[in-house]
């Protein structure tokens, strides 16, 4: 299985800890490694919102999979 994991740029909305995003081969995650808030869509899913057409081209852009990642983590904090 195919597993890549970054440290995102981002605190924990529950607890200021280290935020990673995780992608397997069938979803992508983001988490927290202190408290263990977590927000994962299928992989597909993410592709297909990530994926943005700039002037005839197809780009993906993590950017905006991480941005609504991160909001559902803060929507879900209690």
């Amino acid at each position: 299985m195919n597993l890549m994991r970054i440290r995102l740029n981002l605190d924990c909305p529950r607890c200021g800890g280290a935020l990673f995003m995780e992608e397997n081969e069938e979803s992508v995650t983001i988490y927290c490694t202190r408290c263990g808030l977590r927000a994962s869509w299928r992989l597909r899913d993410a592709a297909r919102r990530a994926l943005r057409n700039i002037d005839g081209s197809l780009i993906f852009d993590w950017n905006s999979v991480i941005d609504e990642l991160y909001l559902e983590l803060a929507i879900n904090v209690h």
